[in-house]
């Protein structure tokens, strides 16, 4: 399942930025850690995962802009995940991941978000076209 989430989000790299040699620099550092979340949760645990982030970053965003007190990405994100994430080591791989892949893109022009749709859209697809993937 590897291989067809890493071609997967190639693909969709592919769709949104056009030809490999025009992506931004963060693009192929970002794949791995997304990677790894797909790896670690599956592709439904996952994308949901990936909202979560994407309403993270959103939230970190509107406070910017509010010019209000900043507790910053991860706190957001802990804020939208529940009590299971405590303790296993599948979701504390893809939570650092997440971290990581978020803290890459912040001073690179794509918006973390378009990232995060790429995902999203990688893990709709893999579980379409495999329904009842599970873990191992």
């Amino acid at each position: 399942m590897t291989h067809d989430y890493a071609l997967l989000l190639f693909d969709e790299m592919h769709e949104r930025f056009g030809r490999r040699a025009g992506w931004p620099p963060s693009a192929s550092l970002v794949s791995p850690f997304f990677r790894i979340i797909f790896e670690a949760l599956g592709p439904e645990e996952a994308g949901a995962f990936f909202e979560k982030a994407r309403q993270a970053h959103r939230k970190e965003h509107q406070v910017a802009d509010a010019g209000t007190y900043q507790f910053g990405f991860a706190q957001y994100l802990a804020g939208a995940i529940d009590d299971s994430w405590l303790g296993s080591v599948r979701h504390v791989a893809a939570w650092e991941a997440m971290k990581a892949a978020h803290e890459i893109t912040r001073n690179d022009t794509p918006d973390f978000e378009q990232y995060i749709d790429t995902a999203v859209n990688v893990c709709a697809e893999i579980s379409r076209t495999h329904p009842g993937l599970a873990l191992a």
